[in-house]
Order: structure tokens, then C-alpha cells, then sequence
């Protein structure tokens, strides 16, 4: 199934942003119960302290985890340093489901890509910014609206940072856990309307057992909505 398309068939939908792009945390992420996976490219990610190499340095293991995962799997083609347009008809070929960046990295040719495309904004944004969202070719919002992403509980302002995006787009939004959210208090992003968590290094630490065994917790928390 296409990533778009589990976002909006499941009443949640679970993504796992790998700590390290390596088959063993792919493996925890599925077995935990995860429906989609993210790696990463061309980036240096502060959450997980890795800095994440260029697409053809890491082709062997993302087509390792791909052929392994039996579940969308989404790239992070870089930030200041991305992907060029013969590397996302690599991507394609190797076989991701979606490419994920944030708005103001990401260069149109992407947009023409066969790739589902979520794009991340920021707290920088404003209402403006969000609504025209509405009316460019991508297909899902991933809701980095915190100022930063560090270990510390989100609070009813959060809730309502997410809430807006909700109201003003017409496309699934997707809550990173920038913050520490709780599996329990993925109910409260339910509620808003929020169609999927993608749980990272903030929750989730930087081994495979605390990939498998916070994926798991995410997932039983799901399963009960």
C-alpha cells in the first residue's frame, strides 16, 4: 500500500524515523509494529546526533531495508544538501515510497516526482504559508512546529499548534515526536485529527531495543483508539 494511502485508511498511522540507517533498526521498527519507515540522506540530524550520508554512498542497505521491510518506506533527500534530479530517479528505482523534506529545501523538481511527497513545516510559518499548501502538488504535512527538538514533554499549546495546521489543510498531517509524547497521548492527537505519529531518536533513544520496544508501546496505544 502507498503511504498516502495508509494515512488515510488507518485511524493512526505509525512511522518509525530510523536512528541510523541500518537493517537491524528497520527489523526492530517492523517486528515493533511500525506501518511505515524513514531514513535519511545528505543530512546532519540533531536528534540522533548522526550525520547521515549521500544517496549512492547508502544505496546497498536502503535497498537492504526496502527489500527487507514490506512496509512504505520514505527518504529524507537532504536539506541544504540534497538530492539532484537523476539521484530521485534512483530513489524511485530503489523503491521508497515517499520522499520527505522540509518546504523551504525542497526545489520544485521534486514536486514532479512519482515519490508521495511530505512536506515538513515549521514554526516560522504562518497561516498564509499553511493554506496555500492546499493548492501545490504534495501529499501529506509533517508538523515540525516545535521551536527545537529536545527531551521534554509537550503541553496543551502544542496541541493546539497541531490543531491549526489540522484546520487549514486539506491533506493528512503527520506530529514528529520532537518532543517526548507519550503512547498514551497519542489519543489527544486523534482527537484533532492528526493521521499519523512518526516516532524518533527523542522517544525512541539510539539502540535496537529501544527502537522495537517504543515502537511496540506506540503501536498497542494505536491498536486501542
Amino acid at each position: 500500500m502507498k503511504f498516502l494511502d495508509l494515512l488515510n485508511s488507518n485511524k493512526m498511522t505509525l512511522i518509525v524515523s530510523l536512528p541510523e540507517n541500518k537493517l537491524e533498526f528497520a527489523q526492530a521498527a517492523v517486528k515493533g509494529g511500525a506501518d511505515a519507515l524513514k531514513v535519511h540522506a545528505n543530512v546532519y540530524h540533531s536528534a540522533s546526533g548522526n550525520n547521515f550520508k549521500g544517496i549512492m554512498e547508502q544505496k546497498e542497505v536502503f535497498e537492504e531495508i526496502i527489500k527487507y521491510a514490506n512496509v512504505p518506506v520514505g527518504l529524507v533527500p537532504g536539506a541544504q544538501l540534497y538530492a539532484s534530479k537523476d539521484e530521485i530517479k534512483i530513489v524511485e528505482e530503489i523503491g521508497f515510497s515517499f520522499l520527505s523534506m522540509f518546504a523551504h529545501y525542497m526545489p520544485l523538481y521534486m514536486i514532479d516526482s512519482n515519490l508521495d511527497k511530505m512536506i515538513a513545516v515549521n514554526e516560522t510559518y504562518d497561516l498564509g504559508h499553511i493554506r496555500a499548501v492546499n493548492r501545490i502538488e504534495v501529499d501529506v504535512i509533517e508538523a515540525d512546529v516545535l521551536p527545537d527538538d529536545r527531551r521534554e514533554k509537550i503541553y496543551v499549546f502544542d496541541l493546539m499548534r497541531y490543531g491549526r495546521l489540522v484546520e487549514n489543510v486539506d491533506k493528512p498531517v503527520v506530529v514528529p515526536t520532537q518532543r517526548i509524547i507519550e503512547p498514551e497521548e497519542v489519543r489527544f492527537l486523534y482527537e484533532l485529527g492528526v493521521k499519523g505519529i512518526m516516532i524518533g531518536a527523542i522517544v525512541t533513544g539510539n539502540t535496537v531495543e529501544g527502537v522495537e520496544r517504543t515502537t511496540s508501546l506506540f503501536r498497542e496505544a494505536i491498536n486501542k483508539l
